[in-house]
């Protein structure tokens, strides 16, 4: 019902653009027009909010492509993931001719990563650990910054006098390229921009090791004690035994059909600070068929397994007679009840 008066009033307002009064005012007139325009923007705002919001939890692959939003989310990496980032900084530079060369900034995680293993231009891989691909090095420069940088990245700062030394993005994983101009090799516009990651470093309590991994329970426990965007739980707080088991669980060595093994459970996946927390530990649960359950002041993950059972059940246990019910009778049975 809501919408459709929505779309009613929606429809008064393209009346007025064309002729017509609206609240008394004529939309022939400068007034008029602003009036509608005003009108329009406001019946956009709520159909906006009456629209559901798509829930993106369960949803942890990483999007490919670079986006320019000033206010984009935050995101956390575990694992290896291949993933866009967003666009922080871009400016253009003059060299033998103008705006030759052009700077960008690109943020993929709001924490320190393990490595940038590979960065991609669109489809075509253009660096690789450190080196850059042959038909791109004449028109590409990269430095990489793996969130645990303390100053600003100095070639910027030479280059562009819009990037100072205060501009550090702290605690921030970052790529700065410079492309040099070509009206031929660039004939598409400007590339997009993706890297494969090895994601952030987490600490094993069984171990006390710090080290980057893909198993999932490790990755659900350091998202409970994130203080920065997860639960900001102590230690304390999670069970240590269940973790243990569920930690082991997943490293477990499964034979593949076509020969070598693999681990049981893995996670390789990007978390959105745009999701609620509870939709992101689901998300990072699914990765290993797992559990989370709060119970008594403690949290208990645990990962899919079969567990034997310990209790048998056979005819000691009963209490009484079996008891059969056979069909209902048309008697009892009805299909509709009137008041």
């Amino acid at each position: 019902m809501a919408v459709a008066a929505v779309a009613g009033l929606a429809s008064a307002v393209g009346s007025a653009a064309a002729g017509l009064t609206i609240f008394g005012l004529s939309a022939t007139t400068l007034g008029g027009f602003a009036a509608a325009f005003a009108l329009g923007a406001g019946l956009s705002m709520v159909s906006r909010a009456l629209m559901p919001k798509p829930s993106m939890g369960q949803q942890m692959v990483g999007l490919d492509f670079t986006v320019r939003e000033p206010d984009a989310t935050r995101k956390m990496i575990y694992g290896r993931t291949r993933v866009g980032g967003a666009v922080v900084f871009i400016d253009t530079t003059d060299g033998d001719e103008d705006n030759e060369y052009i700077h960008m900034v690109i943020a993929f995680a709001g924490h320190e990563v393990d490595a940038f293993e590979k960065i991609y231009a669109n489809q075509e891989k253009i660096w690789d650990n450190g080196s850059r691909t042959v038909s791109w090095q004449p028109y590409l420069d990269v430095n990489v910054h793996r969130g645990n940088q303390t100053t600003a990245d100095a070639e910027l700062v030479s280059r562009s006098a819009k990037w100072t030394t205060d501009h550090k993005l702290l605690d921030t994983a970052y790529v700065y390229i410079r492309l040099k101009y070509d009206a031929e090799f660039f004939a598409n516009g400007l590339p997009n921009i993706s890297a494969t990651i090895r994601g952030k470093k987490v600490l094993n309590p069984v171990t006390s090791v710090t080290e980057w991994t893909q198993n999932p329970a490790l990755c659900i426990y350091d998202y409970l004690r994130d203080t920065k965007y997860g639960l900001s739980e102590s230690a304390s707080d999670i069970n240590s035994a269940a973790l243990a088991t569920a930690i082991s669980l997943c490293d477990q060595n499964v034979a593949l059909a076509a020969g070598g093994n693999q681990a049981r459970y893995t996670l390789d996946g990007v978390i959105d600070t745009a999701n609620s927390k509870k939709e992101n530990i689901e998300a990072m649960l699914s990765a290993m068929s797992g559990k989370l359950v709060y119970s008594s002041g403690e949290y208990f993950v645990s990962g899919g397994a079969y567990v034997a059972p310990t209790v048998t059940i056979d005819e000691s246990v009963m209490i009484g007679g079996l008891e059969v019910q056979t069909k209902q009778s048309r008697r009892s049975l009805y299909n509709g009840v009137k008041g």
